[in-house]
């Protein structure tokens, strides 16, 4: 009896892979079991080869093995790909009325289940093929269908009972078709001893939730993956949420929007890609200046220009770092995992407006697109706002929306307001907003903005530490590779890790320290330059090594451990 199992479906592009990853996913988390699941497809239009993969077990998993239990092929090129990822006690599910097996040693166990006759004689079309084949998977670990059912209802319900009936009645079909043939070949799962409730949410799901917790109002966006689902989410609910989306024709339309709402003292957010942030820059230094609250996400890819657009990577932290001429305060978020996406995303409409500054989310396509199981977040989160102008003084005085002030924070009006009319532009300006080019004002303006880095380095706990405080070992990283290496320290000895969920403002003290206790430590990150390492050297002035990953694919947990493992 198992208590964990890594399963991948492979095949063509429109076979109906990502569904009926979702659907095994969801009916395995309903059951009790923590789940992980992480798709991978190229950049095309149609076709290409498509995959799902899911890590479920007894106790919380937070990333996927390399190394497979089960692998449902519903093309022959799913087995060629992805033979190194298979065991000797591999269970590889496969239609030999499709295909035949390919030449040459394979690894596995290889279970012939001819789905597409189970699919025709049990009165299905072919697309439901999948549905004999999850089915299979669920009988092999030894559970019941029923959850399986509830799922299938759920999925298709708005399509008609009679589509239910019939996806149903195939995957009874290929249940009893494993019963009767490889009953022998069980991979029996333990079953969870507490029903513990989870939902499973994506990333960018999460982001959009967090936006809405903490009071989004208005978003713009033009698509770019990885970050469109936030679009197509945040738009499939825009009338029961009482928000306005606007799909724009392009990133500079989309961040000026966004900056203009905020003006107006609209909660906001945009996000995008490398590519559309490059393109969002003018307008990020417009936000900077000008001091008007705005929440940025970039889920990066590899770049440079298109790149990979499909495809997972870190390679825009100084990007985002230096993103603007000149400087001007920001704060950067790196969260890494579903639950710290939906926090800190809530987090950063807080920050902006109290500081008012630009507030980045960083995340990647490995975050954004995965599936998490995670608790239900918290229902209720009372709108607050901050740093509003309430009581503007007298008829005339006039109204200092850039007034110097000790913390560097001045109240803000938005148009309409009685007494609050001032000028907003993007030139440099004094008190009242005037352009100003006196030097000794330029000072005085420079320093009020930058004062605020101060305060949100008091503010922000940006790192947490998992395993002991002092180990023979330290593993230093940021972003979604907090899954892959709290998986990997379940093997590791004497191994410690600490995850930063904020890069900027940078957590010295706690980086320093954490360094300077350490007998070895490396930097885990999943781009060319080790750009976290850079970061750390120049804000403490320590060296440490870099194990860096950049051909568009996470961390694995095995690499993790034998990396480290003597």
């Amino acid at each position: 009896m198992k208590n964990s199992i890594n399963i991948k479906i492979g095949g063509h592009a429109g076979e109906g892979i990502k569904v009926s990853g979702l659907i095994l996913t969801r009916s395995l988390t309903r059951l009790g079991y923590s789940t992980f699941s992480y798709s991978e497809y190229p950049s095309l239009i149609r076709g290409g080869h498509n995959t799902y993969q899911i890590q479920v077990g007894l106790h919380k998993v937070q990333a996927c093995l390399r190394k497979l239990d089960i692998l449902i092929a519903l093309n022959q090129e799913t087995i060629k790909l992805h033979q190194d990822e298979l065991k000797k006690t591999s269970l590889v599910i496969y239609d030999p009325g499709e295909f035949k097996l390919p030449l040459g040693e394979l690894k596995g166990k290889y279970l012939a289940i001819p789905l597409l006759k189970i699919t025709n004689k049990a009165g299905g079309k072919p697309i439901m093929a999948n549905m004999a084949s999850l089915a299979s998977v669920l009988t092999l670990l030894g559970i019941e269908l029923n959850t399986f059912k509830d799922i299938i209802r759920k999925e298709f319900s708005k399509k008609g009972e009679d589509l239910v009936k019939a996806n149903i009645e195939v995957g009874e079909a290929g249940k009893n078709y494993v019963l009767k043939n490889y009953f022998q070949e069980k991979l029996v799962l333990e079953k969870p001893k507490t029903n513990l409730k989870r939902m499973v949410l994506t990333g960018n799901e999460a982001i959009a939730l967090g936006a809405l917790a903490g009071g989004l109002q208005f978003y713009s966006a033009y698509p770019m993956t990885p970050a469109t689902s936030i679009l197509h989410y945040l738009a499939s609910i825009e009338n029961q949420t009482n928000i306005v989306v606007k799909q724009t024709e392009d990133e500079i339309s989309a961040i000026n929007m966004a900056l203009g709402a905020s003006f107006a003292g609209v909660l906001s957010m945009t996000a995008t890609s490398g590519g559309g942030l490059c393109l969002m820059a003018e307008g990020i230094s417009m936000a900077g200046v000008a001091e008007i609250p705005l929440v940025i996400v970039n889920s990066m890819r590899p770049g440079p220009a298109l790149g990979m657009p499909t495809w997972t990577s870190q390679g825009d932290l100084q990007f985002v770092l230096h993103i603007g001429h000149d400087e001007f305060p920001r704060i950067i978020f790196t969260p890494g995992d579903a639950k710290e996406a939906f926090e800190l995303t809530k987090l950063s409409f807080e920050l902006a407006e109290k500081y008012q500054l630009p507030v980045f989310i960083l995340v990647d396509k490995y975050l954004s697109e995965s599936d998490f199981s995670t608790q239900l977040f918290k229902k209720d989160h009372p709108a607050k706002r901050f740093s509003m102008a309430d009581n503007l003084g007298p008829k005339d005085e006039f109204y200092k929306r850039y007034k110097l002030t000790e913390n560097g924070v001045s109240k803000r009006s938005i148009p309409g307001q009685k007494g609050g009319i001032h000028c907003c532009n993007s030139y440099e300006h004094d008190e009242n907003g005037l352009g100003t080019e006196e030097g000794e004002m330029r000072i005085k303006m420079m320093d009020k903005r930058m004062k605020k880095m101060k305060l949100l380095e008091k503010e922000i706990k940006g790192v947490s530490l998992f395993g002991p405080k002092k180990a023979k070992l330290s593993l230093i990283s940021w972003g979604s590779n907090k899954g892959v290496i709290l998986e990997a320290l379940k093997e590791l000895k004497n191994v410690n890790f600490l995850h930063l969920s904020c890069v900027w403002p940078f957590p010295k003290k706690e980086v320093e320290e954490f360094i300077k206790t350490s007998e070895k430590c490396y930097s885990i990150e999943g781009n060319a330059t080790g750009q976290l390492t850079s970061l750390i050297k120049q804000e403490t002035g320590l060296t440490l090594q870099s194990v860096l990953k950049y051909d568009g694919r996470p961390f694995w947990v095995e690499e993790i451990i034998k990396k480290f493992t003597n």
